[in-house]
């Protein structure tokens, strides 16, 4: 196994490992390390079914049922097809409900601590996602703006929060029972990483609309602020996938949205992936505590 920068010190490419065929305690503690370094890890060249590709999932952490149970895949319920390839996905609101910033599963009490995405058709271009590096748009905050927010509690719920004009509405809750399982919630507004701890701006897009103590005008400015400040071109980079990359984010220290794309014609602009995300920590961090 070979590592390669991606951008810079964000995102690192790993090739020489087939995941299909299971990884051991040594290889899978690389990747983690790897992940934690970089925010984004990339790994070349995969071959998986869905089968091998859940148990590969299921290494990082526990894989969570999304709460919209109409978008998962059939038999698989932790995971979810994106993309612009199903009959689904002729509805806007669905192939592109991605395409404003987020942080998956924010709006619930115990959020994803990472998301994997598997490329099994990719369109011309590469059919991008677009990360925010929130490991460094903290970093660059000045100390007093650093003292202000470290024990700020924001509030975040499925739907809520401002978008901006270049992004748009996501994938809606369809009826009371989805509803019923996010209530809105509260997480720390500086998150300090589950295994390195690290301290990152968690989670200002989609779904962040309060801070807990605050006038609403003034939380809803300093939100603002914050993710105008978060995506500065200098922390957004677009990784366009291969076939058959899985991507792996570490959504503690990173936000991320989707490029719209159009309904596919044609392989040339079909765009198929496999999605999973999980909560906790990989298994061989959880057998070190």
């Amino acid at each position: 196994m070979k590592f390669h920068p991606l951008y810079g010190d964000f995102g690192v490419e790993a090739s020489g490992l087939d995941v299909s065929r299971g990884l051991d305690d040594e290889i899978l503690t690389a990747l983690s390390q790897a992940l934690y370094k970089h925010r984004l890890l990339v790994l070349r060249g995969q071959d998986c079914d869905k089968d091998a590709y859940l148990a590969f999932g299921r290494r990082w952490g526990a894989p969570i049922p999304h709460v919209l149970d109409h978008m998962r895949m059939p038999g698989y319920p932790e995971m979810l097809v994106v993309g612009n390839t199903e009959a689904k996905d002729k509805k806007e609101e669905i192939r592109n409900g991605a395409a404003l910033w987020h942080t998956d599963q924010s709006y619930e009490a115990v959020p994803a601590s990472a998301t994997m995405l598997y490329a099994l058709q990719v369109p011309e271009g590469g059919g991008p996602t677009l990360y925010c590096d929130m490991v460094a748009a903290y970093r660059d905050l000045d100390e007093a703006m650093k003292a202000r927010i470290d024990r700020l509690e924001v509030g975040h719920s499925y739907g809520a929060g401002k978008i901006r004009a270049d992004e748009l509405r996501v994938n809606p809750i369809i009826n009371d029972d989805q509803r019923g399982r996010v209530p809105a919630i509260y997480h720390p507004l500086v998150r300090r990483h589950h295994v390195t701890g690290e301290p990152a701006l968690y989670a200002l897009g989609h779904g962040a609309f309060a801070i807990k103590g605050m006038p609403d005008d003034e939380a809803e400015a300093l939100l603002d602020e914050l993710k105008d400040h978060c995506l500065q071109e200098r922390y957004i980079h677009a990784h366009r996938y291969q076939v058959g990359d899985i991507a792996i984010w570490d959504t503690f220290l990173t936000m991320h949205r989707a490029v719209p794309i159009d309904v596919a014609t044609g392989k040339a602009d079909a765009r198929l992936l496999w999605r999973i995300s999980v909560r906790g920590k990989p298994d061989v961090h959880a057998k070190a505590a």
